[in-house]
């Protein structure tokens, strides 16, 4: 059997390197309190992190999502303070539209957006991330039956402070009117949901990033916390509480896995519909499990823990709660029709390697 690394969990473990030595808690509360890891940001930047999902003719590595999966759950593994995975999504979506990509940070807005005949835009988003400290926004704008990327400057765009649980930059967008400091058609399969399906990907595999980790400190905790003389974890109902910790993070991380191959084979909607039901279920009983692992210390301030599950929470509200996207699989179910239902579930998927949008 083959040891070799493939290019994706190469990535992966140079990624996991890089935030092992750089996350660190000052970090995070650095970030928490409105400043930006520019020493990280520029270390991935230099590492070529950001282009990993553009085609080789523009700069990139050319590589799919499957293969940036890796590395995307390593960001949610280790918190990682930066839009990287906003941006691998941003330079992803410009670079196939044909649009130059902006140095510095970039994030996305996954709201629809209207573009009027003077190409001026109309809409908002209520939380977008990492906005106030992004010199670049991508969004997805329709005129008629048409799709457009848009990429503005933050200092076009409104962007008014939000507080959300993970406690990291976040604005939200008044874009009434702002005309895109560029924009060009959107690819193909740039649906009628815009980026949200792709976003919604983007936290399910964060999601079994952060559940893995929760796993490791509850398996560590476990082990090392005493009680009544011996470890907790000797207790049965803290094995069973770890085990299904466990079967949570697996089901996570195969939603996220599942979501990524979907977008590979420009199906980005289901992916991100399936993924986020069940990554956003995982999030919420994970956290649950977690917290009653540690007991009381898992609830201060000083421990480790919440750096975690607040982004658990936060991640499991982003793109779609699991019950949005849950309504909108029972609406497409039910047009489907009785006929339509079993092969959607046991039906042949065909996964086609794109590697970059048409």
């Amino acid at each position: 059997m083959s040891t070799e690394l493939n290019i994706g969990e190469l990535f992966a473990e140079q990624m996991d390197r890089v935030l092992s030595d750089s996350v660190s808690r000052e970090l995070l509360i650095s970030v928490e309190n409105g400043q930006s890891a520019d020493t990280l940001w520029n270390t991935l930047e230099e590492l070529g992190f950001l282009l990993a999902l553009v085609d080789e003719e523009n700069g990139g590595s050319g590589l799919g999502w499957e293969d940036v999966e890796p590395t995307l759950r390593c960001c949610g593994r280790h918190g990682a303070p930066v839009p990287l995975p906003e941006t691998l999504l941003a330079n992803w979506v410009l670079a196939a539209s044909g649009l130059a990509l902006p140095t510095g940070l970039v994030t996305v807005s996954p709201a629809l957006y209207q573009l009027d005949g003077n190409d001026k835009l109309h809409g908002g988003d209520s939380g977008v991330t990492w906005a106030p400290l992004c010199e670049n926004i991508v969004a997805i704008a329709k005129r008629d039956a048409n799709r457009y990327v848009c990429l503005l400057s933050q200092e076009q765009c409104q962007v008014e402070p939000q507080e959300t649980l993970t406690r990291e930059p976040t604005g939200a967008l008044d874009l009434v009117g702002v005309t895109p400091s560029a924009i060009a058609e959107a690819p193909r399969t740039i649906g009628g949901l815009g980026l949200l399906p792709y976003l919604a990907s983007l936290r399910s595999v964060q999601i079994g990033g952060a559940l893995e980790e929760l796993l490791s400190l509850c398996v560590e905790y476990a082990n090392t916390r005493e009680q009544f003389g011996r470890p907790i974890g000797k207790f049965q109902a803290i094995q069973h509480a770890i085990a299904e910790l466990a079967s949570q993070t697996a089901a996570a991380q195969v939603a996220g896995q599942y979501a990524c191959r979907q977008i590979d084979a420009d199906n980005a909607e289901r992916g991100g519909m399936i993924a986020k039901i069940r990554a956003g279920q995982a999030a919420g009983r994970g956290a649950e499990i977690a917290h009653q692992v540690f007991g009381a210390i898992g609830f201060t301030d000083e421990h480790s823990l919440h750096y975690l599950t607040r982004r658990l929470w936060q991640w499991r509200c982003d793109a779609g709660s699991e019950f949005w996207w849950s309504e909108r699989l029972g609406q497409k179910t039910i047009a489907a029709g009785a006929d339509g239902l079993w092969p959607s579930i046991a039906g042949p998927t065909e996964l086609r390697k794109t590697h970059a949008l048409r």
